[in-house]
C-alpha cells in the first residue's frame, strides 16, 4: 500500500494545523499532575475521532480501529497529544461527497470545518471542536480508507517533567 508517504505529509500538515488552531485553547479544565493531565487530552481526542467517526453512514464502513497510543507532540505554549482512527471503507465512489457529508455533520455537531484538498488532489478537512481539539479527516487508498488524525488541545506540563514515548 502507498499509504506510509502520504501518511508523513499528512501528520506534518496536520500537526501544522493543529499547532495553529488547537493550542491558542486554554488548558485550565484540565488535572494538575502532568500524566492525568496528558491522559486528559488523549481522552479529549480519542472521544473527539469517535465523533468524527460517527458521522460516517455504517453502511459505508467495513471496519474500524483506533490507535490505542499515541505521541506527544510540541505546539506554541507545551504540548498536545496526537492519534489517530482508521476507517476501511467499501468502495468509495465519491470520496468528495463522503467528506462533505462528514463535514455538514461535523458543522451541525458543533465542530469548526474547514475543507481544502491535499497535494494529491484529495479531499481533506480540519475539524475543531469547543475544547480545542483538530481532527485532520480525508479518504485515501482509492476511496477505501477514510483516516482521522487526532491532535488534543495544546497543554503545559510542568518544568522538569520527563513524558514517556507514548501514552
Amino acid at each position: 500500500m502507498k499509504i506510509l508517504p502520504k501518511l508523513t505529509s499528512s501528520v506534518a500538515l496536520a500537526a501544522a494545523i493543529a499547532t495553529l488552531s488547537g493550542c491558542s485553547m486554554s488548558s485550565n479544565d484540565l488535572p494538575e499532575e502532568p500524566t492525568a493531565r496528558i491522559m486528559a487530552a488523549k481522552s479529549a481526542a480519542q472521544s473527539a475521532e469517535d465523533v468524527a467517526a460517527s458521522l460516517v453512514p455504517t453502511s459505508q464502513i467495513d471496519s474500524r480501529r483506533q490507535i490505542p497510543t499515541g505521541n506527544l507532540l510540541p505546539c506554541s505554549s507545551g504540548k498536545q497529544w496526537s492519534g489517530n482512527t482508521t476507517l476501511e471503507l467499501k468502495r468509495q465512489k465519491d470520496p468528495t461527497g463522503l467528506v462533505d457529508t462528514i463535514s455538514q455533520r461535523a458543522e451541525k455537531n458543533g465542530f469548526k470545518v474547514d475543507r481544502d484538498t491535499s497535494r494529491a488532489g484529495t479531499p481533506r478537512a480540519t475539524l475543531t471542536d469547543a475544547a480545542g481539539v483538530s481532527l485532520l479527516v480525508g479518504v485515501w487508498n482509492d476511496g477505501t480508507v477514510l483516516n482521522i488524525d487526532s491532535f488534543s488541545m495544546c497543554f503545559s506540563l510542568p518544568e522538569g517533567f520527563s513524558p514517556r514515548p507514548s501514552y
